[in-house]
């Protein structure tokens, strides 16, 4: 019985301190246009994305364990200089900046599991 009660108190003082951070990017479409984005980052992840009008979807979605959340850094929500965002629409050119960081929307909630998201909404603006 002892050993039962030490076990359980190890498992609830490892796991009951850990917490994550879980960092996301989401894409809106709020245009009248279909396309796609061909996305490619630096965890060698090579996605094609299909946007109707009104769709959104996460191109990023990572989690860290961490003890304490708060003093982990926040990427950044622009798009940094290793990564590859091409937007593919007929007879339409983009015109949006995914690296200008006032073009993304930020938020961070959570306490002790911290979701950071990032959202980019593109536009009729964004093409020409």
């Amino acid at each position: 019985m002892n050993k039962l009660l030490i076990a359980i108190f190890m498992l609830i003082t490892f796991c009951g301190c850990e917490t994550t951070h879980t960092s996301m990017k989401l894409i809106v479409n709020n245009s009248s246009h279909t396309f796609q984005i061909d996305y490619n980052n630096f965890w060698a992840k090579d996605s094609i994305l299909t946007f109707s009008p009104g769709e959104f979807k996460y191109i990023t979605n990572a989690t860290k364990l961490g003890n304490h959340p708060k003093e982990l850094p926040y990427p950044p929500c622009s798009m940094q200089p290793n990564d590859t965002l091409l937007i593919l629409a007929n007879n339409l050119t983009f015109i949006g900046d995914f690296t200008d960081e006032y073009r993304w929307d930020e938020s961070i909630s959570g306490k002790r599991a911290t979701v950071h998201q990032c959202t980019f909404t593109i536009t009729d603006d964004d093409f020409q």
